[in-house]
């Protein structure tokens, strides 16, 4: 094609690299003084099981700095909770031949400071492995990194330890490397309980002094350099929050049906049983890249203000064979609509939304003794464009803009799918149909740009939580 683009060309192309970079959206603490000191806490808590409140012993371990300093990050580190459960609350939430148990945990602190309180969420508490004792309380431990706190005046600011979460999973003999579905336990300090972990002073600077200090060495695990003020003019800043929140997990399972085509042949041997599936969920975040524009695009962006979950029909279906476990799921990709925005041609922004309109995923776990674990995730989905924007003018691509058959996906990941782990495949794209309006048909430019295969999706799936759970847990996003 020769000659100059028209305005009205310009911009249609303009929306063809949009809508190509959208349809890739399928689915040590820095404080004033060196000396630490030691926090160490015992209380008592009030845990909710379906059978009653059962109290729990909860210690907390963790190391403050011994004074703070305007502006500047107080961390707390080294920091460990350790439940005590006793015999019956496992009992209760493990299922039976329980051999092990891991986890999760979600603390929700206060950070106060004279008459302003804020809340800091520790949500990134895990345990290792731990081996359920022949009798008596089993010891679980939870530890991780936290966020830090800065404030903008002088003062004692207190952290005090609240609402605890725990999200628990077993390993049961017969099914090597298989894990229980996770257990949800809420627990809240019990009455009269001193939950004050520690109590950091905070000095006003003398007279004269700069309240700048010269930049200094960045925490290598921190945006903020350990001896560079924040804008504290609110007053109590707790650090990094959760990126994002979700939804409720239904307490219902999703309906739909397995797909038998999805499903392996049952191994020589085999025994097959239909179950009645638990409703769980579990966050997808990551990448697409487009092949034709050589371009990736955020699946489920962390930074949005709502993150869509998978929602699960945990174990429909059960095979058990001679060295072989297989579980299947039931999931629906409930991904919000998403908004891209990019420069066309280098200088024209262009903005559009997609819907998914997902169909029912089979999802096959396989366990295999000395093997890893194998998760396979396939469905069908449709994309639909709205709400395209070139330079801010809309470009009208009609109301039955969409993928003119369903997409195929083909997902697959090496991890226990209670666990969650990285899934990776890649992506045919059909054509687009129903593009276009008043007469005009851009059904074979938008398809011209996008269409087409090998385009990598690369999706990590957070660890499952239970169903009216708000803590399922994010998961870091995959390399490109």
């Amino acid at each position: 094609m020769t000659g100059a683009l028209s305005g009205g060309r310009t911009a249609r192309l303009a929306a063809v690299v949009v809508v190509a970079c959208v349809l890739g959206l399928l689915p040590g603490s820095g404080s004033a003084a060196r000396d630490q000191r030691e926090a160490r806490l015992a209380a008592a808590y009030e845990c909710a099981l379906p059978s009653g409140t059962r109290q729990v012993e909860v210690a907390f371990d963790a190391t403050f700095p011994d004074r703070g300093a305007i502006g500047k990050p107080i961390r707390p580190t080294a920091v460990s909770v350790r439940a005590s459960l006793p015999r019956p609350v496992v009992a209760e939430l493990m299922p039976q031949g329980t051999a092990s148990v891991t986890g999760t945990a979600v603390l929700a602190t206060t950070v106060a400071q004279g008459r302003e309180r804020v809340g800091a969420q520790w949500a990134d508490l895990t345990s290792a492995d731990v081996e359920l004792p022949a009798r008596g309380a089993m010891e679980i431990g939870f530890s991780g990194r936290v966020p830090y706190v800065t404030v903008g005046s002088a003062g004692d600011v207190t952290f005090t330890a609240g609402k605890l979460d725990l999200t628990l999973t077993a390993s049961v003999p017969g099914a090597p490397g298989a894990r229980s579905a996770p257990a949800e336990l809420a627990c809240t300090p019990a009455r009269g309980a001193d939950t004050l972990l520690a109590a950091v002073p905070v000095e006003a600077p003398a007279s004269g002094t700069p309240t700048r200090p010269a930049t200094g060495s960045a925490d290598p695990d921190s945006d903020t350099p350990l001896d560079t003020p924040r804008d504290t003019s609110k007053g109590i800043d707790a650090g990094p929050q959760p990126r994002a929140a979700t939804e409720a997990c239904p307490a219902q399972p999703p309906a739909g049906k397995l797909d038998p085509q999805r499903l392996p042949p049952v191994p020589p041997g085999g025994e097959t049983s239909e179950l009645e599936p638990t409703s769980m969920c579990a966050v997808p975040a990551g990448f697409a890249t487009l092949r034709k524009l050589k371009s990736s695009a955020l699946v489920n962006d962390p930074r949005g203000r709502q993150l869509g979950l998978m929602h699960l029909a945990m174990r429909m279906r059960e095979v058990r064979a001679p060295d072989y476990v297989e579980y299947d799921h039931l999931g629906i990709m409930q991904l919000p609509d998403t908004q891209g925005t990019f420069l066309t041609f280098g200088f024209q922004p262009t903005t559009a939304k997609v819907r998914f309109e997902p169909e029912p995923a089979t999802i096959v776990n396989v366990i295999r003794p000395g093997k890893p674990a194998v998760t396979r995730v396939g469905y069908r989905q449709h994309l639909r464009l709205y709400d395209v924007r070139v330079n801010g003018v809309p470009l009208d691509v009609g109301p039955r803009c969409r993928t003119s058959r369903p997409v195929e996906t083909e997902l697959t990941g090496n991890y226990p799918v209670s666990e969650g782990g990285l899934l990776q495949g890649e992506l045919d794209i059909p054509a687009l149909s129903g593009c276009g309006a008043n007469g005009e048909d851009l059904d074979a430019l938008l398809s011209g740009a996008v269409s087409g295969p090998g385009n990598a999706l690369k999706i990590r799936q957070g660890r499952v939580c239970g169903a009216g759970s708000t803590t399922c847990k994010i998961p870091e996003l995959p390399d490109l």
